[in-house]
């Protein structure tokens, strides 16, 4: 009977621990910027274009990847929701050694998976693609 209470005790714990990292984000302080909400623990991305404009990246507090850029004359455009179910940063970089006006912006899910989202020079999005790369790879 006293093994049996033990375990009970052991699940009971383990169960309750589980919660708690799962509802960790949901409890993740908000920040804002540019009338935007987004999760404080992910930051900020920003990529800078050639002709010098910016684009940014955070993760919204729905998990999803949301942007925003200047225009010619600096002035930014309202958040717009890319998709996808972040847990980590949403990252910049050029992928393919491009001509600057084409890059990726990516994060890693709950799992440790790597999902991406592909800008060609004309500015289109591919769909979010998930790589098999190593996590942080």
């Amino acid at each position: 009977m006293l093994v049996r209470k033990l375990k009970a005790a052991v699940i009971a714990a383990a169960a309750v621990a589980s919660v708690a990292v799962v509802a960790t984000p949901a409890e993740a302080s908000n920040c804002s910027r540019g009338g935007g909400v987004y999760l404080c623990e992910y930051g900020v991305t920003s990529y800078k274009l050639p002709n010098g404009t910016k684009q940014e990246f955070v993760v919204g507090t729905d998990r999803a990847v949301w942007t925003r850029w200047t225009d010619s004359d600096g002035d930014w455009t309202r958040w717009m929701s890319m998709g996808g179910r972040a847990s980590s940063t949403a990252r910049a970089y050029d992928y393919d050694g491009g001509d600057g006006w084409t890059f990726r912006v990516f994060y890693y899910d709950e799992t440790g998976e790597y999902w991406g989202r592909n800008r060609d020079h004309d500015g289109n999005w591919s769909p979010w693609i998930h790589y098999d790369l190593p996590l942080n790879g």
